[in-house]
């Protein structure tokens, strides 16, 4: 039995095995292609492989940033363990343990002083360990040194039978009269847009912004709300993935909030949604007061999970 780096030759097994284990979470080659192997930071010494004469046992998949993210730079202190499944009938006899020890121990030497589990961005495939899913994980990940630092959840809702709430409309008009107007991204708004997402809200949500507008689907995917002045106070986008049911992220300028401009930038993309035949919508992580917003808008957790993370000493 041997660690070894990622290799080609077992890429069906990867897949193979991570289906048979990680059974809320599955994956097609193609979209492991893209998520594992062409993430800009993919390191085949990072993506650890557990072989015994040929047969894969486990697999660990661990990040180091090698190229910068945004503003955030390469957080050169901060390392990722995305994901680890071992095979059924060799679980609980230390193979999941060793993968994460050579994952720490690389991760280490090239700077780490802290590991998060999951929540890699901008790939992160879920944000954090969900219990109920796989009822071992928050313990072996404790035996292993990781503390929670906070809880998430994934929310969704049918469309089916989806109605604009009339109190949202009559919200949406009041702003009307007051100069404010909602409108699909026009691309003569890209600089103000990335500007105004990386001031009020950081890197990531300018890359997702970024990433729409470069594939020529921000027009499609993004909604933007302008003040009298046309100035750009709020926004909203979907399909960040590629999927045309996820929701987010969306927000607006600091001093509007709780002024009822989420709602109904939240009920037009709802809206647009139903109109384009999409009729479930879904998000990956939130919490706290955001959860509690989706919540009144008629959205429900249906997953969720622990935020974990290791400080090195």
């Amino acid at each position: 039995m041997e660690i070894i780096g990622y290799s080609p030759l077992y890429q069906k097994q990867v897949i193979r095995l991570w289906n048979d284990t990680l059974t809320a979470d599955l994956i097609d080659e193609n979209r492991f292609i893209k998520l594992v192997l062409c993430d800009e930071n993919f390191s085949s010494e990072l993506a650890l492989l557990c072989i015994d004469q040929g047969e894969l046992l486990g697999f660990l998949l661990s990040t180091k940033r090698i190229v910068p993210y945004m503003e955030r730079g390469l957080e050169p202190e901060r390392g990722f363990v995305n994901l680890i499944f071992v095979k059924k009938g060799y679980q609980h006899q230390g193979i999941g343990t060793k993968l994460m020890e050579t994952a720490e121990k690389r991760m280490i030497e090239k700077g780490a002083k802290n590991i998060t589990l999951a929540a890699y961005s901008p790939n992160y495939f879920f944000p954090g360990v969900d219990a109920a899913a796989y009822p071992h994980a928050v313990e072996f990940f404790k035996k292993l040194g990781y503390e929670a630092t906070g809880e998430a959840v994934s929310m969704h809702r049918t469309l089916f039978d989806y109605r604009y709430p009339e109190a949202v409309k009559q919200k949406k008009d009041e702003y009307i009269k007051k100069g404010y107007d909602i409108q699909p991204f026009s691309y003569e708004y890209t600089f103000e847009l990335l500007e105004f997402l990386l001031k009020n809200f950081g890197a990531g949500w300018k890359r997702n912004a970024y990433l729409a507008i470069l594939n020529h689907v921000a027009h499609d995917t993004i909604k933007i709300c302008t003040d009298k002045d046309g100035r750009i106070v709020g926004y909203c986008m979907r399909a960040i993935d590629g999927n045309p049911a996820r929701f987010g992220p969306f927000g607006v300028r600091e001093d509007l909030r709780s002024r009822g401009m989420g709602s109904i930038l939240f009920h037009e993309m709802m809206y647009d949604m139903l109109s384009k035949g999409i009729y479930h919508v879904y998000l990956l992580w939130t919490h706290g007061d955001a959860q509690r917003f989706y919540e009144r808008q008629g959205m429900r957790p249906y997953r969720s999970y622990q935020l974990m993370k290791k400080i090195i000493h």
